[in-house]
Formats: C-alpha cells, structure tokens, sequence
C-alpha cells in the first residue's frame, strides 16, 4: 500500500516540511487567494508533493442556505475549480458540517450539490461528512455520489476500496496521536486492501505525527 500522511496546512509548506513528506492538504482562510497565487505557490513546491485542496465552507454554504444552489454558491464552485487546476490537486475534499444531516432532504440535496461540484480526470473527489452519518450510511452515500468516502482514522472502519482517504483530528480529549495509535491506524489501512490511502493530519503537532505515520509505513522506525 502506498500511504500519503499529511497535514492540513493553510499556506504551502516549507522547505523541512517537503523534505519530509508527499503530500500537504491546503484549507485556504478568507480572503481566498486568486488562482494566480495558487499557481505560484505551486511551482514554489517540488512536483513529488501531492497536493490536496480543503474546499472553504463558502463552497458548500452560502446566504441561501446549506448546498443550496444559487449565484453566491455558483461562485464558490467556480473559485474551487480554479483553485484545484491551479494547485494541480490530487486530492479534493468537501467537509461539510454537521448540520447536513441524513435526512431524505440533505441527501437530495448532496446529490445535486455533487452533481455540480468540478471534477477532472485523475483527481480524487472526498466528501468528508460530519454528524450522525454513521460508517455504512457514509459509505454508501459516497458511492451512490461517485466519490471516496472520508472517514475517521482511529473510530470508523477502513471501506474495502482502491483509493482510501482517512482523517486524523485532534478535537475534545484527542489532544494528539501516540505512537501507539499511529501503529493502529496503519494496521487498519494496510488490512483495507487498499493500493493507495491519503491521511490527512489535523492537530497541534500535525507535522510531527504525519512524518512519524509515513515513517511507520515504510518501515523506517
């Protein structure tokens, strides 16, 4: 299995960083960057680095409401599009909260939102949900959208499938990942049966624990 353990970063990481890991996930803060900017920061950073792409919430939430359809949404998607041809992204994730629940009414509305959402030959589409959407429901609606399921690295179950993409947050008590439970997670990817699996790090030590995830991977520690 060829795993890609990253941080979520806001800017494009440096020189230590890119020396140390494949892949980075950028989450852009308002004011967004133009793509011009995204463009540069891209032939800033080495072509080996993978790069995946946080959608803003703006992309996926708008006056109008939750994934409603509308000019303001419109143009969110437009920005993100451009945003992922600039970076080159391999990755793009869509994270939506916990107020897009399972109900018919979301899950409609998911299905007309992902319809619209840019796509491109090669690049993995990640609908990363939050809430009650539990592990079987989440799977099984990402299917039913033609898109890679995200899930929680350490509490839900690795889906069977080729291309995996996990999340590690630290939130609440989970202040940080041990070595112990960076062993667990990759023992949970590799018995996926997956060929490639991206996790994406978000923590205070985030750095540190995605360079000792890929380390453990490849058999370096």
């Amino acid at each position: 299995m060829d795993l890609l353990a990253g941080a979520l970063v806001e800017r494009p990481p440096g020189q230590k960083y890119v020396s140390a890991l494949r892949y980075a996930e950028l989450a852009p803060i308002a004011p967004l960057p133009k793509p011009t900017t995204l463009e540069r920061w891209r032939r800033q950073l080495p072509p080996t680095l993978e790069l995946g792409l946080r959608a803003p919430v703006s992309c996926w939430r708008s006056s109008d409401g939750l994934l409603r359809p509308g000019d303001e949404l419109e143009r969110g998607l437009g920005w993100l599009g451009e945003a992922a041809d600039a970076l080159d992204a391999s990755v793009l994730v869509i994270a939506t909260g916990a107020a897009v629940t399972t109900g018919a009414r979301d899950r409609e509305r998911l299905r007309e939102y992902f319809a619209r959402v840019p796509r491109a030959e090669g690049r993995i589409l990640v609908w990363q949900p939050s809430g009650l959407w539990e592990s079987e429901l989440r799977q099984g609606m990402a299917d039913s959208l033609s898109v890679v399921g995200g899930f929680d690295a350490i509490d839900d179950p690795a889906p069977h499938a080729d291309v995996i993409y996990a999340f590690l947050r630290a939130e609440g008590l989970r202040r940080s990942f041990s070595h112990a439970q960076l062993l667990e997670v990759l023992e949970k990817l590799e018995h996926s049966g997956a060929s490639r699996a991206f996790v994406s790090i978000e923590s205070h030590q985030s750095f540190r624990e995605a360079q000792l995830l890929q380390s453990l991977s490849e058999g370096k520690v």
